[in-house]
């Protein structure tokens, strides 16, 4: 029979090495993202988030839905950071928001914004632009 006692140890020792590989696992899975395979009409989103027009230089805040982690906001400034005329993007996963400037000569369409935000895995609710104080205008 063996004893308890000299079982102790070993279990004690499993138990950091069982959560070193259990606790990645878990944060992959619980941020497993998937673009988005809604069918809701484009055109009737609300801030026209689909439409092909330039964004006009200024502040600019996305609402998107779906964001619950670090990897989340890794991916969409990942996104983000592929197109041209975007500046300064910022992801406040607990709000569901993301702000970026378009300062310059370079205008990114909304799609081009719609579709980042979808390749990074998320649903892109609405686009807004914003004034210098961060209310709507």
């Amino acid at each position: 029979m063996v004893s308890t006692h000299s079982l102790a140890p070993r279990t004690r020792l499993m138990r950091p090495v069982a959560l070193a590989f259990v606790t990645p696992l878990l944060l992959l899975a619980a941020c497993a993202s998937t673009p988005s395979t809604s069918t809701h009409d484009p055109a009737s989103s609300p801030g026209a988030v689909y439409a092909p027009e330039t964004l006009a230089p200024g502040r600019y805040a996305l609402v998107v839905l779906g964001m619950s982690c670090p990897k989340c906001i890794s991916n969409v400034d990942l996104q983000l950071a592929r197109i041209e005329g975007l500046r300064d993007a910022k992801v406040d996963m607990r709000h569901g928001l993301v702000t970026f400037s378009v300062p310059g000569p370079t205008h990114p369409s909304r799609a081009a914004v719609s579709q980042a935000i979808l390749d990074a895995g998320f649903t892109l609710r609405e686009i807004r632009r914003i004034d210098a104080e961060g209310g709507a205008s």
